[in-house]
């Protein structure tokens, strides 16, 4: 379930408004945080990471060294899956299948497994 987006219907008072005008002005406001003030440069560097790229945990990241596949073939099966469905075990990830590579994302993306099955 996803939350609604909330809406104020004018800003918040300071004591010192007065009600001139009888406009009421719509500010979407989002309940989240505001996002790092580090530039996207920074951040790339730090991750050693080009932005946009592909998010994976430290164990997809050695299962895939360990089997020779590359960010490319991980990136093709997740954009162009033969099969995509919820994963058996847990429904709120993604099992993504293409050939005989099966790679498994978190609902953010991250890449959590990735595996090659036997025919």
């Amino acid at each position: 379930m996803t939350a609604p987006e909330l809406t104020f219907l004018a800003p918040p008072s300071f004591g010192d408004d007065h009600d001139d005008s009888s406009t009421d002005t719509a500010i979407p406001t989002s309940v989240w945080p505001p996002s790092s003030t580090r530039p996207a440069a920074q951040l790339r560097a730090r991750s050693r990471r080009p932005a946009g790229g592909l998010r994976m945990t430290r164990g997809a990241s050695e299962a895939a060294t360990g089997m020779k596949v590359t960010d490319a073939d991980i990136q093709r099966c997740l954009d162009a899956p033969d099969d995509a469905s919820p994963d058996p075990n847990t429904p709120s990830r993604t099992r993504f299948r293409r050939g005989n590579l099966v790679v498994i994302a978190g609902a953010d993306g991250v890449v959590l497994r990735v595996n090659r099955r036997s025919r």
